[in-house]
């Protein structure tokens, strides 16, 4: 009796155990894949399957996370593994000869991934990093979409939220911007003016240049210049390089502007036109290695040349954003600057309508 008791025991130890262990996933249609599918329905407009693979993918995603940590975890306890060390590439001839090849492929696909030198070639970081990751923004971001164009703000928001705060596991980093322009535009339809600024810095933030007070007293000093080489040493002298963030610092302008901030409204146009102006002096260098510049207008006539450049700027409000940093400028009581800003945009701004508004503007202001 005391024999049966005891095996019924351990068996039913190993029934709890066994309960708790997670499926294997199957790796042909993986959270990643799933996720397409949703995006490939969304751009389809078939919203409902959008919503529905999306949070499938997610539910995929932490199934795929919660089995490969408990694979890996179960595969380094064994006396043999641990005696080799913690160090990954001591643990992988164990696992050979173990013949386990579940946590070996686990291991060699996110070295791959990440490289192991990421890892500090440790099998302790290797599974932090893999709990880490169980979120996932992209698709939490997806459905923020679908919510939004269903009018429902609020779930939208939630989600876009989530989103952001799982962003250090997105595949492409850079694309928190995107989440938060996402939750920025949802507090300007809501006329949420404090939640709007607050997520239109958060973007900015991400530029070293907007928390550099040096350089944003340098510019303020060039701007406000009454010298006739003020505005070549503007485009000079300074560069703004994510071009990413371009967009924030437009709508920071207009915004501050509209509250009456025009000192902020000013380094805002300022930050947004150098990153612009950036973009495209990189762009046109790559091209035409030989270019060297000599003037913004020179610049804008060899920009001009280039229909995707005319575009890309037209798209991110680039050249709309060349004549509202003059008027800015001149609103500042910086006419010197704002009238030789409009001067060149009005011979040389790759768009016809920014032309002509800076050739009407330069004809209504005046400098003392």
């Amino acid at each position: 009796m005391k024999k049966i008791f005891c095996l019924l025991f351990i068996l039913s130890i190993f029934s709890h155990v066994s309960a708790k262990e997670p499926a294997k996933p199957d790796y042909i249609i993986n959270s990643r894949r799933i996720f397409e599918q949703a995006q490939t329905a969304f751009d389809g407009a078939d919203y409902g399957m959008a919503l529905k693979l999306a949070d499938e993918a997610k539910t995929a995603r932490k199934k795929q996370i919660e089995w490969e940590v408990f694979t890996l975890q179960t595969a380094f306890k064994p006396a043999e593994v641990k005696y080799a060390g913690k160090s990954i590439s001591d643990i992988l001839p164990v696992l050979q000869r173990r013949e386990d090849f579940d946590a070996m492929e686990i291991i060699n696909r996110y070295e791959k991934l990440r490289g192991r030198d990421f890892f500090g070639n440790s099998s302790e970081k290797l599974i932090e990093y893999i709990q880490s990751i169980k979120e996932f923004p992209e698709a939490e971001s997806l459905i923020g979409d679908v919510y939004r164009l269903e009018g429902e703000y609020g779930i939208s928001e939630q989600y876009y939220a989530a989103a952001f705060k799982s962003s250090s596991v997105l595949d492409i980093p850079d694309e928190k911007f995107d989440i938060l322009y996402k939750l920025a535009d949802l507090s300007r339809i809501q006329k949420d003016n404090e939640k709007y600024e607050k997520y239109l810095l958060l973007i900015a933030a991400g530029d070293p240049a907007f928390k550099d007070k040096a350089l944003g007293d340098a510019i303020f000093k060039t701007i406000r210049s009454t010298n006739d080489d003020c505005l070549e040493k503007f485009f000079k002298l300074y560069r703004v390089k994510n071009s990413r963030l371009l967009n924030a610092y437009f709508d920071l302008a207009d915004f501050y502007h509209g509250q009456g901030a025009e000192d902020r409204a000013l380094q805002a146009d300022a930050l947004g036109v150098l990153a612009g102006f950036t973009k495209i002096y990189d762009v046109i260098k790559r091209r035409t290695p030989e270019f060297e510049y000599l003037s913004l207008a020179s610049l804008l006539s060899e920009a001009s040349s280039y229909e995707d450049v005319i575009e890309w700027g037209s798209r991110n409000n680039v050249w709309k954003g060349f004549n509202s940093f003059a008027e800015q400028a001149f609103r500042s009581d910086c006419p010197v600057f704002a009238s030789k800003l409009y001067s060149v945009l009005a011979d040389n701004s790759p768009e016809d309508y920014w032309r002509e508004d800076a050739s009407e503007r330069l004809s209504k202001i005046t400098v003392h």
